[in-house]
């Protein structure tokens, strides 16, 4: 079927006219047509679980019934234009086989150079977690992300979306933007700030309609903005990449801040001008008479005709100078404080030995891959990144840490978080679910009476359909099959 739009207001044209004079009168009426119009659904392909994005949509799109096109800017990026079942409403979804996120919000991390070598990067900005979790498979999972939000409500649905993307070398803190800089000059390889804005898109949709934004929020938001990109820029090493970008187009809050930092910080940054250059969406070169920097028309302002996105702005740079910085004491904690204590040598190989025995599956090997160390917190055991360990130990977090599973006695029961992110590759203690207890499995409820045949009594088994999809994990009773999908996970009526 096709996607229904939800109806939503005209939009206020007249917020809408200050832009005219810097569009062509073609492009204007193109803004114009469009912005009545909600953007199309998109999804991002989970590269940790799906490392062909292209494979992976085409079963999606004929086990689901969808029409799919490319986003321009991202390969693992997909616009939906026509579904049967809606792309909310899918168990891979629902277990981080896809996040969905308008395609204008994935221009930020794609403007990252690739890495084939671990890496530091910063998230300035994490909340609710869609661009963290792409920067995580920028590197594939290899190299520390540091997810940081400075709301501490936000934190747990981020800490959920990076369980469910699968994601082994993030950890979540909780501090303020403009502090990074100072605390950690020169660290980071990469720096994204998706900074706060007034969300100006341009494009009204039932959770962002049009509203009236006055010209003090602007410059509030602006002065916030400067201050961000400046302890971003000061974080990033010399020879590191920041991406800033907005989900607005005011000019104020886009081209205006990177001017302003040009000017008050020169020869401290580049603006890389050919992301600009391949997809025809300068910035601007001046606005409501206020020249700017040359250097600001290598950023990119995505109007939202030119690709059926949202509005987006975003602009990638190069750190080419120093900073000036000061000595600024450091929020510190005893890393022994945490509770978490290293799993000895003899200890993780037994653990490996038992997962290896009952899944055919090596835990060693990721161990080794990823370069996470086990640690142990009362009966919990955790994959903790080595990179944090061995760049940010003493920095308190707010979350840490991949859980492995459960210690009882001497027995690991498997979290139900590793059979999602790694349950494709398991070899054994796997039950196919029989078609006909499909839908109740995916809304959650325990499952009796079926003959539990090649899986270990008491322990966590991984379910797939005949199809071969991860259902996610059970646990493999006398009597019955109990549900572990989280309700985050469950499909909803």
């Amino acid at each position: 079927m096709n996607p229904t739009p939800t109806p939503i207001s005209d939009p206020n044209i007249s917020a809408l006219e200050r832009y005219a004079p810097y569009l062509s009168a073609e492009d204007y009426q193109a803004l114009l047509t469009v912005i009545h119009e909600p953007a199309p659904i998109a999804l991002r392909v989970n590269l940790l679980k799906s490392p062909d994005p292209a494979q992976a949509m085409a079963k999606w799109t004929n086990w689901y019934g969808w029409e799919t096109s490319p986003v321009p800017f991202y390969s693992a990026g997909f616009q939906l234009k026509r579904y049967n079942t809606p792309p909310s409403q899918t168990i891979e979804h629902r277990l981080g086989y896809y996040y969905l996120q308008d395609a204008a919000s994935m221009l930020p991390v794609a403007l990252f150079s690739p890495s084939n070598t671990p890496s530091l990067t910063l998230d300035m900005a994490a909340s609710p977690g869609g661009k963290t979790t792409q920067l995580v498979d920028l590197n594939q999972d290899h190299g520390l992300v540091i997810a940081n939000d400075a709301s501490a409500s936000r934190l747990p649905a981020l800490k959920a979306v990076l369980q469910t993307w699968g994601a082994l070398n993030t950890v979540i803190t909780n501090y303020p933007g403009e502090k990074w800089g100072a605390w950690f000059p020169g660290t980071f390889d990469r720096v994204l700030l998706d900074a706060p804005c007034s969300m100006e898109s341009l494009r009204a949709s039932p959770s962002h309609p049009h509203r009236p934004i006055t010209p003090d929020e602007r410059s509030r938001l602006a002065s916030r903005q400067l201050a961000l990109l400046e302890s971003a820029v000061a974080a990033a090493r010399i020879g590191g990449e920041i991406v800033y970008s907005t989900c607005t187009l005011a000019p104020e809050e886009d081209e205006a801040v990177l001017d302003a930092f040009l000017k008050a910080h020169p020869n401290v940054i580049q603006v890389e001008p050919s992301p600009s250059r391949q997809l025809n969406a300068p910035g601007l070169t001046y606005f409501n008479g206020r020249v700017f920097d040359p250097q600001v028309a290598g950023s990119l302002r995505l109007w939202p005709h030119l690709y059926g996105t949202n509005g987006f702005f975003a602009a990638l740079l190069t750190k080419i100078g120093a900073m000036p910085s000061s000595e600024v004491k450091l929020p510190t904690r005893e890393f022994s404080e945490t509770g978490l204590t290293r799993l000895s040598p003899t200890q993780t190989n037994q653990l490996c030995g038992q997962i290896h025995s009952l899944y055919g599956f090596d835990l060693a090997a990721v161990l080794e891959t990823y370069e996470c160390t086990l640690y142990q917190r009362a009966t919990q055991v955790w994959l903790i990144p080595e990179q944090y360990l061995n760049h940010f130990g003493s920095l308190p977090y707010a979350f840490l840490g991949f859980p492995l599973g459960k210690l009882i006695g001497s027995k690991l029961e498997l979290s139900f978080e590793m059979v999602s992110r790694f349950g494709d590759a398991f070899n054994a203690n796997i039950f196919v679910l029989p078609d006909e207890y499909y839908q109740d499995w995916l809304h959650g409820a325990d499952l009796r009476g079926l003959p539990l045949e090649g899986v270990e009594m008491g322990t966590v088994v991984a379910i797939r359909d005949k199809l071969g999809r991860n259902l996610g994990a059970g646990k493999a009773l006398p009597k019955r099959l109990r549900n572990l999908l989280p309700s985050r996970s469950l499909l909803s009526n």
